[in-house]
């Protein structure tokens, strides 16, 4: 390929590469960018891994057949607790038909191309028995040769059915939709380079196989909202059972994962089979946090024009003088009174306890207590009552405001504390005193294991490594929140030694390194992603109680895994 066509190339878009992609044969020389462009979505899931923004259940940790099932139980688990949290919350009110049919637009690139992360699995000639276990699920997700259960084709039909007539998926001019957000190509773009070189990327694919298959059980709460909302659920019924975790698909990507590592582990040993796991993790942690598509998609929800944004901001104005007025009564099984704290909770359970019948004002009893005979005649206008009315027939209410994932302002300490780690690395690192000053702490590679040792060889390690290990109490060198009983500060930030003279150094906005240690040790030792440790990714499909207590709001990748 000529520097040229390189260049043409490097300019053009996802929506470009996807067209490319599903036209490979009339671009024959795209095939290295391709190639880079695998690699580009690969590396930034790896950083992502080092970094602090994942919840704990996406951490990379070290592969042993215990560790592994145990991670997998917890995922699982989690899951099924939000399905079953799905409905009890009743959820579904935060959802729009149109909403719902939005976002069955943006997820048809990578519906329509279901299966196709592994399109290249099975090689020419014999077959082992994992990528027979691969080539069998995408034989599955294509169908069996029956064009009736091809996935790609019931979804088409399921577009079909809520009005939506989609160009042929190869064309130029699906592509070019301007429906179609820009983020909506980018996962389906980011399974087809990777299965361009499935050989190559084996061991990712079993992680991108293992992340779709297992985590589709939560897809009940979207076969639960299709028919809250009387649409086909008959995609997402399919997928819940051929991708169950006992026999389905789930079952076989684990499976698959299993022998792949163990065939490792027995022809080249134990460290060479961790990092085939590294990739694997890679390739689950790549195909659940890539892209932006959800979040793109929630922010549109949050657009205050619908019905439900109206009927809270009257539940929010009118509040303060109605939650003093239900005495014992009670909603739902919960003090009405109370309800009026959060807006989306009474909208919720006047829907629970049948007051509001979904879809149908004419039948909801709700109407009758405005009338001149009713108890809460007068409170709302002809014109709000309006409102409601058209609220009950979207059965909508809107989901809690996001809280956006931000770069941390100036001056964390946490973040901070990051920094003066990577600007004093390579001058610290060797020193003598870091030869023979050892700390205790989890093992960066294997947390369920601790290790002893010295200080430079943690400076190797990312530096939330070091972080913890130096704020760990069993050490001796920091008590947090009190930088005078803290040895780091009294014995080595502070006189005259070379690690003093190094903490004197600038930090920026009139700082030195010596105050910023001292602002994160009197702050508690806080480091970025410590709130993330104990709570669960977030999906387009998460109960609303669990959006609204989420530290960050953000929601990864596509939001769900179809």
């Amino acid at each position: 390929m000529s520097t040229t066509e390189a260049t043409s190339y490097a300019e053009l878009s996802e929506r470009d590469y996807f067209h490319i992609m599903l036209n490979l044969g009339s671009f024959e020389d795209f095939r290295p960018t391709a190639r880079t462009l695998a690699e580009k979505y690969l590396a930034a899931a790896g950083e992502r891994l080092k970094g602090a923004r994942l919840e704990a259940e996406l951490r990379p940790f070290r592969y042993t057949p215990e560790a592994f099932e145990a991670r997998l139980d917890t995922i699982y688990q989690g899951l099924v607790e939000d399905v079953n949290r799905y409905e009890a919350k009743r959820s579904w009110t935060l959802r729009t038909r149109e909403d719902v049919v939005d976002w069955l637009l943006q997820m048809a690139p990578f519906n329509q191309t279901d299966g196709s992360w592994l399109r290249n699995i099975a090689p020419v000639g014999p077959l082992d028995a994992v990528d027979a276990l691969l080539f069998r699920i995408y034989i599955e997700e294509l169908g069996n040769g029956d064009p009736r259960l091809n996935h790609p084709n019931v979804y088409t039909e399921l577009l079909r059915s809520v009005g939506i007539e989609l160009p042929g998926i190869r064309t130029r001019a699906y592509a070019d939709n301007p429906a179609l957000l820009d983020s909506a190509f980018t996962v389906p773009l980011f399974q087809l380079v990777v299965s361009e070189f499935s050989q190559d990327f084996r061991p990712e694919l079993l992680g991108m196989t293992l992340y779709l298959e297992w985590s589709s059980v939560e897809l009940r709460n979207m076969v639960r909202l299709h028919q809250h909302l009387g649409l086909d659920p008959h995609f997402y019924e399919l997928h819940v059972g051929i991708d169950n975790a006992a026999s389905g698909h789930g079952a076989m990507a684990l499976r698959a994962v299993r022998l792949y590592l163990e065939g490792i582990r027995i022809a080249a040993g134990d460290e060479a089979m961790q990092a085939a796991w590294d990739r694997v993790w890679t390739g689950y942690v790549a195909f659940a946090t890539t892209g932006t598509l959800a979040q793109d998609v929630a922010a549109r929800r949050r657009q205050p024009t619908g019905p439900a944004h109206r009927v809270a901001a009257m539940i929010r104005d009118k509040g303060p003088k109605a939650r003093l007025n239900h005495g014992r009564k009670q909603l739902d099984g919960r003090p009405i009174n109370d309800l009026f704290a959060v807006p989306e909770e009474l909208m919720g359970a006047l829907a629970a306890s049948g007051l509001i019948v979904a879809g149908a004002p004419e039948r909801s009893p709700f109407f009758g207590l405005l009338t001149p005979e009713g108890p809460m005649f007068g409170i709302f206008d002809a014109a709000e009552q309006d409102v409601w009315r058209e609220w009950v027939r979207a059965m909508a209410a809107e989901p809690a405001p996001d809280v956006a994932a931000a770069a941390p302002p100036a001056g964390d300490p946490g973040e901070d504390m990051l920094r003066l780690v990577e600007a004093l690395r390579e001058r610290q690192r060797g020193t003598a005193a870091h030869q023979a000053t050892r700390l205790s702490e989890s093992d960066p590679g294997d947390p369920e294991a601790t290790v002893d040792e010295p200080v430079s060889w943690w400076f190797d390690q990312p530096p939330r490594a070091l972080l913890r290990a130096l704020r760990a109490p069993a050490n001796g060198w920091v008590t947090p929140g009190d930088q005078e009983a803290s040895r780091l500060i009294t014995e080595r930030v502070r006189g005259d030694n070379a690690m003093a003279r190094a903490f004197a150094g600038p930090a920026g906005n009139g700082r030195t390194w010596a105050d910023v240690a001292t602002a994160w040790i009197a702050a508690g030792c806080p480091l970025p992603g410590d709130e993330l440790v104990a709570v669960r990714p977030l999906t387009l499909l998460s109960p609303a109680d669990r959006l609204d207590a989420h530290p960050t709001g953000e929601i990864h990748g596509t939001g769900s895994v179809h």
